[in-house]
């Protein structure tokens, strides 16, 4: 789920989405990695990509010793979408990636820890206005957040 969420961050906000959200610890690579950039989805994986004349490039590596630096760079393909994701699982994402609890999310932006309970719970509906409270708390796009799942093959 994390990289579905990073896939979202990077198609809306682009890679100053990524830099903005701590959780991801982006940053630009050097040596044979040099030009492209690396994003963590947990300690074992992580996403290396590039932007080459606004397309997205990206490629999931597992990191560890061995392929640090050696992997093959032939194999890069655009991501595909592989899950649905609700607009209150997208807020818990991103609220776990900043490493914040409810309550602290709550002192940020003003919503009570109960209400953004409820939302990542699917009690109470996200909505246009607490989405833009949520993603200026959050450093996001509010549309990652009412909108997980929507692609550009989605839009025609």
């Amino acid at each position: 789920m994390r990289y579905e969420k990073w896939k979202d961050i990077a198609m809306l906000s682009g890679p100053q989405g990524l830099r903005a959200i701590k959780g991801f610890k982006d940053e630009a690579l050097s040596g044979t990695w040099d030009g492209y950039r690396s994003s963590r989805l947990n300690e074992q994986w992580r996403v290396i990509y590039a932007i080459e004349t606004d397309v997205l490039i990206v490629k999931v590596v597992r990191v560890t010793p061995m392929t640090t630096g050696n992997a093959d760079m032939s194999n890069f393909a655009p991501a595909k979408k592989r899950i649905e994701v609700t607009p209150g699982q997208s807020l818990r994402i991103i609220r776990e990636l900043q490493g914040l609890s409810q309550t602290q999310l709550s002192a940020l932006c003003g919503i009570p820890q109960t209400t953004i309970s409820s939302i990542e719970n699917g009690r109470v509906n996200l909505g246009v206005e607490r989405a833009k409270v949520l993603g200026t708390a959050l450093h996001c796009h509010p549309a990652i957040l009412v909108f997980p799942g929507w692609g550009l093959a989605s839009a025609a």
